[in-house]
């Protein structure tokens, strides 16, 4: 018996278990969907399609907020699929043997619903927080990490306003010292600075630990701030996009801590437009987004992690170990949300919708690309085109999808507004057939010939995209560009009604469209003319 499978058994047997998983994935999307409809149809919320999100984004005043947030997310979104992510996993053997080998130490998280505030209830007084930091090394090295994080300018200076901010930033509201958890007010009375605008912590660590000893323990403090920054990272993942997590799972330890930073930094960006603590007024959000921008660059200039928090050090950490990683899509995505702040949006032109597309959908593909990795031969430079044509299929599909909603939900069209008057169509109309119901007549149903037309090519030229990519990301990307290419089909099936019935694809249709994705990526028959 031979050693080893030949490619070809590894192919069959690959496609045999994504049948087999896609199987469970189908039943147990057509079984939420069928307890989900009637409440929203976003294809964000997980049960009306089985999408496990790659944010699980808040909701105000009884309807999910429709911005930058909720857009910007449409790539991940579609990779998120549990059907996209068991192709993942079964697109290598390896990634398939990553799932098994893994199961017994990533499903107890997987399963979990950890109350993020049970383990950070318990006050700690003064004379007991320093007795423990005096006692214990790793107490030591944690208050280290804690004031390394706090010393924005690097000087070994911290205020009360920095302690602050840090504590605010975190998602507990408390930060870990050895086995306890503690509040600002606790670092606050232990240094003085409840009485002080300011100390100098290398001065006050020097009365609990001997100088020769500082030194040592800072560089300690440094690896141990990386380590438990992707740490942090991996657990806002496994927290909040448990079917994502899993598909980490497949990855290489590296690429692995790498999509967590990036996931967690996306998120991040979320909460400040649409998260729990969210500014109410745009001017206050644009100014968050700045102060973002602001520290992003301060980041990728990676000097140090003076005035980082845990999530920001595991970010800037990944940007060294990925030196093709470019600050541009991430400012774009910032851009991007700031396009869509004011509920006073709409575009002229499709120069200008393209644009908004790119910035909050292109720019997830250039993200991961440096940390998926291409295929031989190939440069990042190469497969860059198709990433972006990828991203503006994804989210102009999506917002074909939702003019209905959009329009009742936010009184937005995100159509080119050029293009409802080359075609006759009134925005006014579309604003009242979405709220009010209506026949769709023939002026509407040629604009929306030629939008879902001006998507099918974006999705040709992202084919040519697809044997570019390193064999283990291909596979998913081709059926999350393929299941969402469907939605288009699905519109027109629909006669054009996108103001009160929703395109999407069933669980079995799913399921009848893997064998087809998957021969063509086991084939390379693509569009690559």
């Amino acid at each position: 018996m031979a050693t080893t499978m030949s490619c070809t058994a590894k192919s069959l047997c690959g496609f045999m278990l994504l049948c087999l998983a896609g199987a469970a994935s189908a039943w147990s999307t057509s079984f939420h969907t069928v307890q989900s409809l009637g409440g929203s149809q976003r294809m964000r919320l997980s049960k009306a399609v089985d999408v496990m999100p790659a944010l699980r984004l808040t909701r105000k005043n009884g309807m999910q907020k429709r911005g930058a947030t909720l857009n910007m997310m449409t790539v991940l979104d579609a990779l998120s699929s549990p059907m996209v992510l068991t192709a993942g996993a079964i697109g290598t053997l390896d990634g398939f043997g990553r799932i098994a080998i893994n199961i017994p130490r990533y499903m107890p998280k997987l399963l979990s619903q950890k109350d993020l505030g049970d383990d950070a209830g318990n006050k700690v007084s003064l004379s007991e927080l320093r007795e423990y930091v005096v006692e214990d090394y790793g107490a030591k090295l944690d208050l280290i990490k804690l004031f390394v994080s706090c010393d924005v300018q690097g000087t070994g200076v911290i205020s009360s306003a920095s302690v602050h901010k840090l504590f605010d930033e975190q998602e507990r509201g408390t930060f870990r010292i050895g086995s306890k958890w503690v509040t600002a007010d606790n670092i606050l009375e232990l240094t003085g600075l409840d009485r002080m605008t300011s100390i100098n912590y290398i001065k006050f660590m020097g009365t609990i630990v001997e100088a020769a000893d500082l030194e040592d323990m800072r560089v300690k403090a440094q690896a141990k701030l990386v380590s438990d920054g992707y740490e942090a990272c991996k657990d806002m993942t496994s927290e909040y996009a448990k079917t994502f997590y899993l598909a980490t799972q497949t990855m290489p330890d590296e690429q692995a801590m790498a999509t967590w930073a990036i996931y967690a930094w996306c998120r991040r960006v979320d909460e400040i437009v649409d998260g729990p603590n969210a500014l109410a007024e745009a001017s206050m959000q644009e100014e968050s987004l700045r102060e973002w921008m602001d520290r992003l660059e301060r980041m990728w200039e990676g000097k140090n992690f003076n005035g980082l928090n845990q999530y920001d050090v595991a970010f800037a950490d990944m940007i060294r170990r990925f030196p093709g990683s470019d600050i541009e899509p991430y400012k774009d995505m910032v851009r991007g949300m700031m396009m869509d702040v004011s509920d006073e949006v709409k575009y002229d032109s499709w120069e200008q919708l393209y644009l908004y597309c790119y910035r909050v959908a292109s720019t997830v593909g250039l993200m991961t690309l440096p940390v998926m990795g291409t295929a031989e031969g190939v440069t990042q430079e190469d497969a860059r085109e198709s990433a972006i044509a990828l991203g503006i299929a994804l989210q102009l599909t999506n917002i074909l999808r939702d003019v209905g909603e959009d329009a009742r939900d936010r009184g937005r069209i995100y159509l080119p507004e050029e293009d409802m008057k080359r075609f006759g169509v009134d925005p006014q109309t579309v604003l009242d057939r979405s709220l009010k119901g209506g026949e769709v007549d023939d002026a509407y149903r040629n604009l929306m010939k030629f939008e879902i037309e001006r998507a099918r090519e974006y999705y040709r030229q992202a084919e040519k995209g697809i044997p570019m990519l390193a064999k283990s990301a291909q596979l998913p990307v081709a059926v999350a560009m393929e299941l969402y290419r469907e939605i288009l089909d699905k519109i027109e099936l629909n006669d054009y009604d996108n103001f009160s019935r929703r395109a999407y694809l069933t669980g079995f249709e799913k399921l009848c469209k893997l064998p087809g994705v998957w021969l063509r990526v086991i084939t390379g028959s693509w569009n690559v003319a």
